[in-house]
């Protein structure tokens, strides 16, 4: 067939002439595919000519590319096509000109094609031809133009059972094919008392049935209001089961008192009714209830649920409109009992299980990489958390307290807190992140210096779902594969799950510039078993890690690209809680676990295994605590505890090349007692007043470690936190009594606790009722800072032969170390997968040890977004932070300064979960001097690396 090369301009300038004016890029962009597309058809080259009207349309969809892509198919002899684009076009409100032509081309192309014609009962169902995985063909009625032979036609529609029919089409005939749809249905069988009692669907909706009644209904949830004269009216909420039965007993009460009705509504429409604890409908929403005051409860997915009391008067219509708004997770870590962040007597942040999953963080450090006050050091043994201007490398985390899901997880022996895969191998069974700022050890004694994390782990599932798995690849050849059982009912649940992870590392790490070239040697392993179990009142959670990390740093003066440099760290334990509401006013809290930490070095000192030094330490121990919870009265509550450890054993060996150094084993008992008194004292001010003395059987010192938050609204719209508490952290075996044979370090022997007293004030404003904007200032008195230092005279016997005799030591610091620091943040998050973050931290230390000055960057700025895309079932997350260089006090250069860029895609989809991530997306290239002992040279962090991960539940 010719055509005229004038026609698709022709009829393009007519119909666009009836759209609308677009003068934005997108359109421009259209434009010019569609004049691409104008011109091939012009000149015969059809298939180019489809590719960009394909183009164009994509862009901006436009009746006038439809036609003209329907023209290229009948010119390219595509007739099947051809049809099925005219037939599409046909259902546009067209002008009647128009209509005309498009009617003209399908006559046209009748005797080439074989037509179906495809009828539904009811209209509007999804067509499909021969496989549903091709896609719908459009909706019923429709005509479809199809090769000639049989072809099985399927018609699908949400709520009605699938139909599908064979038909056997001929060139130049249409078929038809009617095809009916039954509804699916679900019966509630419904029976009770009074009999002849009224079924609707709403107040005033129609007759359903009565009492006893056998409904047949559409599936999904709904509300059934009865009603019988005499009686109070009841609502019940239902979830008709698909092709099943549904029992239901409906027993209305005699009515004794005159009713009244409330309407209910809200910002957000199908939100959950509640009224003195019973289901009640969604909203909008009227509920007929008898004379009196009742509770009123409504809430919905992404916000913090709306609880008021109200007064029904008889006869008369009281109006309740509830402003939902998102609220964070409470948090437990501040004051041992569930709070929100607003009334925590500390500096709190929460990391919701929305961002752990849209942002992809792998390990407990990543997350905390964009919290206020917190950097991160890495020096490819450990990774050490700091706050607030505090890393001292080889610091091991001693200093912050991490605990899962209450219980502390820093070791005995050295201290230690684990923050990377030396934790866990991912945070798939991580529900959310606690983060309190400041000293904790009013509440949990040694090693709660700088701030208290909680990781709080998920404790099944759901209901729905028994079985997760899922897989990740990533950069550095790392792979992951975590696998997830559980079993719930309201009573008890089991989890289990079992997790792997291994990765080779950097190919090439450079230590300085210039400097020796380390290739490989940074391969990492781990793995993590878990379970958790509840009965009643009683959990039980067990868990068990281990980690293997190849060291590419040449620590202690070991022989640079050496194999077999290597630490092993193993971590478990397992813990029993008993939890008990005894009264209205008090409730009972009992734990008891047992504990065990092993660890393994090895440092290679020659080129054969004769020259291999052997480092390990290994501890048991036991712990138990009793807590009582009293409210003295509705403004006041008490909390008494009780806590004891036993440290079974704690062991550590050194085995060099000429000699062993088996240290004797050392034990160490302790018992706490603490109090938390928490006062009401007016709606606008809360008083939070504990202490703890810990007493070891090792110490001659009795810490004493009190805390005192006053909590204030001084206006609407503003929140007033000041807190001043002092902390302590026993020196540990490790420091007190390691030795390496001399080769690099001795025993301190003896080492004073060290302490910190901290000021701070926090003052949060509300700009809305999603926005806030906080500022915080601080000053920290730390005295006795136990750090790794170096003699300064010659050590006889010390350091391998030929080498300086100068040792490394631990020793308390002369004088106070004092800190001051300023934060801002902004915080806008109106829903769940709507999230605005922006921080900046600033730092200045005075009389502190180099050690500490160099791993201090005095700036931190983060961002955090998290954007929804459509309902929210894919989100776009980006998080962007700025760390100010560390000085090296002896050389003077500078280290560390970066700007590191993440950026992640998540989603759902059905039963799966994906992301796709990118950190460090710039590929900034950045290094941090972490001292002689810990590396060769300045250690390079990890340029751009990706994680693509996988999740399916069933």
């Amino acid at each position: 067939m010719r055509v005229s090369s004038l026609g698709p301009w022709l009829l393009s300038l007519l119909l666009l002439t009836t759209g609308p004016a677009l003068a934005d890029n997108t359109a421009d962009e259209a434009d010019i595919a569609f004049e691409l597309g104008n011109d091939a058809y012009s000149h015969g080259n059809y298939t180019e000519a489809l590719r960009s009207y394909f183009t164009s349309y994509r862009l901006v969809p436009n009746r006038n590319v439809l036609f003209n892509i329907a023209r290229c198919f009948e010119a390219l002899g595509k007739f099947n096509e051809a049809y099925r684009y005219y037939n599409d076009l046909l259902g546009e409100d067209l002008p009647t000109e128009d209509a005309s032509e498009v009617t003209r081309s399908l006559e046209r192309l009748r005797p080439k094609v074989a037509l179906v014609r495809v009828t539904t009962n009811p209209r509007g169902a999804d067509v499909f031809v021969d496989r549903t995985d091709l896609g719908s063909r459009g909706r019923s009625p429709q005509t479809l133009a199809l090769t000639p032979g049989r072809h099985k036609v399927l018609v699908r529609k949400d709520g009605f059972r699938p139909t599908e029919a064979t038909v056997t089409v001929t060139k130049g005939r249409e078929t038809p094919v009617d095809l009916d749809l039954g509804l699916i249905t679900g019966i509630v069988d419904i029976t009770g008392t009074p009999e002849g009692a009224e079924v609707r669907d709403n107040p005033n909706g129609p007759l359903l049935g009565r009492l006893p009644a056998k409904l047949r209904l559409s599936p999904g949830q709904r509300v059934l209001h009865v009603r019988a004269p005499g009686h109070a009216p009841g609502q019940y909420v239902v979830d008709v089961p698909a092709e099943g039965t549904l029992q239901l007993v409906a027993t209305l009460s005699a009515q004794t008192r005159p009713t009244g009705r409330v309407v209910v509504t809200a910002n957000h429409d199908g939100a959950t009714v509640r009224v003195d604890g019973r289901p009640a409908g969604f909203t909008p929403t009227v509920v007929t209830l008898p004379e009196g005051e009742h509770v009123l409860e409504v809430e919905s997915r992404d916000v913090r649920p709306m609880r008021q009391k109200v007064t029904v008067i008889p006869d008369k219509e009281v109006k309740v409109h509830a402003t939902l708004r998102y609220e964070p997770p409470p948090v437990r870590a501040a004051s041992k009992t569930l709070l929100s962040v607003d009334e925590a007597p500390a500096s709190t942040t929460v990391l919701t299980p929305e961002e752990l999953r849209a942002f992809g963080w792998r390990t407990l450090a990543e997350a905390l990489a964009g919290v206020r006050g917190f950097f991160l050091t890495d020096d490819r043994t450990y990774t050490y958390l700091g706050v607030r201007g505090f890393s001292p490398p080889g610091d091991l985390n001693t200093r912050i307290l991490i605990l899962w899901d209450g219980h502390a997880m820093n070791d005995v022996w050295a201290g230690q807190g684990y923050a990377a895969h030396d934790l866990s191998v991912d945070l798939e069974e991580v529900e959310r992140i606690e983060v309190v700022r400041g000293p904790g050890s009013a509440l949990y004694g040694t090693g709660a210096f700088f701030g208290v994390i909680n990781v709080v782990p998920r404790e099944s599932l759901g209901l729905d779902r028994h079985l997760e798995i899922t897989g990740a690849v990533g950069a550095m050849g790392s792979t992951l594969v975590h696998a997830t059982t559980s079993w719930e009912d309201p009573d008890r649940s089991v989890l289990f799950s079992l997790a792997g992870m291994k990765s080779r590392g950097a190919d090439t790490t450079l230590l300085g510039n210039p400097g020796p070239i380390v290739t490989g040697l940074d391969g990492e392993k781990a793995g993590t078993g878990s379970v958790r179990a509840r009965l009643g009142n009683l959990s039980l959670v067990a868990q068990l890690h281990g980690r293997t990390k190849d060291v590419p740093t040449a620590p202690y003066g070991t022989v640079v690209g050496a194999q077999g440099t290597r630490v092993q760290d193993v971590r478990g334990f397992a813990e029993a809680k008993y939890e008990r509401v005894l009264s209205q006013r008090v409730a009972l809290s009992l734990r008891g676990a047992a504990d065990l930490s092993r660890y393994q070095g090895a440092f290679q000192y020659g080129g054969d295994a004769n020259q291999t030094n052997t480092d390990s330490g290994a501890a048991d121990w036991l712990t138990a605590e009793a807590r009582l919870l009293v409210g003295l009265f509705d403004t006041n509550r008490l909390t008494f505890g009780v806590e004891g450890q036993h440290q079974l054993r704690v062991d550590q060996k050194s085995v060099g090349p000429s000699m062993e150094s088996d240290l004797e084993t050392r034990k160490r008992s302790l018992v706490s007692v603490y109090a938390l008194d928490e006062w009401r004292l007016h709606p606008r001010l809360n008083l939070s007043l504990g202490f703890r003395v810990d007493k070891y059987s090792d110490l001659d010192s009795l810490p004493l470690t009190p805390r005192l938050a006053v909590i204030g609204r001084p206006y609407d719209k503003g929140l007033t936190k000041l807190v001043i508490g002092r902390a302590f952290r026993a020196p540990n075996v490790y420091e007190l009594f390691y030795e390496d044979n001399l080769l690099t370090q001795r025993l301190a022997g003896r080492l004073e606790p060290e302490t910190i007293t901290t000021f701070e004030v926090e003052h949060s404003h509300d700009l809305t009722q999603e926005l806030r904007v906080t500022l915080a200032g601080y000053h920290n008195r730390i005295s006795r800072l136990i750090t790794l230092t170096t003699e300064s005279a010659p050590t006889p016997g010390c350091g391998p032969e030929g080498a300086p005799s100068q040792c490394l030591v631990y020793a308390n610091s002369s004088g106070e170390t004092l800190a001051w620091g300023a934060e801002a943040g902004l915080h806008w998050q109106p829903g769940r997968w709507l999230l605005v973050d922006l921080s900046y931290s600033y730092v200045t230390l005075s009389n502190a040890s180099q050690d500490v000055v160099q791993a201090k960057p005095a700036h931190l700025a983060s961002g955090r977004f998290l954007l929804p895309v459509g309902n929210g079932d894919m989100r776009i997350a980006t998080q962007a932070t700025y760390q100010s260089s560390r000085v090296d006090g002896l050389s003077g250069a500078d280290s560390g300064e970066a700007l590191l860029v993440g950026f992640g895609v998540s989603g759902d989809y059905g039963r799966l979960r994906y992301f796709a991530g990118v950190n460090n997306l710039l590929d900034s290239r950045y290094a941090f001097i972490v001292g002689e002992d810990a590396s060769a040279g300045p250690v390079p962090q990890y340029g751009r690396t990706f994680n693509l991960q996988l999740t399916g539940s069933f």
